[in-house]
């Protein structure tokens, strides 16, 4: 029979297993529900401007799809890192893209202190779009890692780490 003692150890085995869990798979910078699959075929988001985009806009490049919020700590953190990549890659057909599931009005805020060099385009703060993505958790930040192909090669609930996201992209350039 468990006493208290006995029942708050075992009960504190499994919290760090589960976290042992949870951080094995941040770190490990992937999604495995979203590996392996397309991404969806077509979305249609309006960027700040009002102006309409879609995933086909940016056929045939490599996209990295950031699903973000501006009250996000780990969103901004991971923004510089982004624009220095976007810098980069973009001779080689590396396309990031920003899906802010914020307010218009707090983007721009944002955007006044943090330059962005990649299209922001505005979410559903629902995370219907991220869940298509593989975001089964609704998680933010969000990134998938779109081929050239369509193909989700890469994701990552939480925050991306610059040197494997560098990793996955030089992965997918050609040799």
């Amino acid at each position: 029979m468990l006493n208290a003692r006995n029942s708050g150890l075992l009960i504190a085995a499994v919290l760090a297993v589960a976290a042992g869990f949870l951080v094995n798979r941040h770190v490990s910078g992937s999604n495995a529900s979203a590996l392996d699959r397309q991404a969806p075929h077509d979305f249609a988001l309006l960027d700040l401007d009002g102006r309409v985009h879609h995933l086909s806009d940016w056929a045939g490049k490599i996209i990295i799809v950031n699903f973000w919020a501006t009250w996000c700590p780990p969103c901004r953190k991971e923004i510089p890192d982004f624009v220095q990549l976007q810098n980069k890659y973009a001779v080689a057909g590396v396309q990031f893209i920003g899906v802010a599931v914020d307010q218009p009005d707090a983007i721009r805020d944002f955007l006044k202190t943090q330059p962005i060099n990649y299209p922001i385009l505005i979410g559903d703060e629902e995370g219907a779009l991220s869940r298509q993505f593989g975001n089964n958790i609704g998680a933010i930040p969000y990134t998938a890692v779109i081929d050239r192909k369509g193909g989700i090669s890469a994701a990552s609930q939480g925050q991306f780490q610059r040197q494997q996201l560098e990793t996955v992209i030089q992965k997918l350039l050609p040799p």
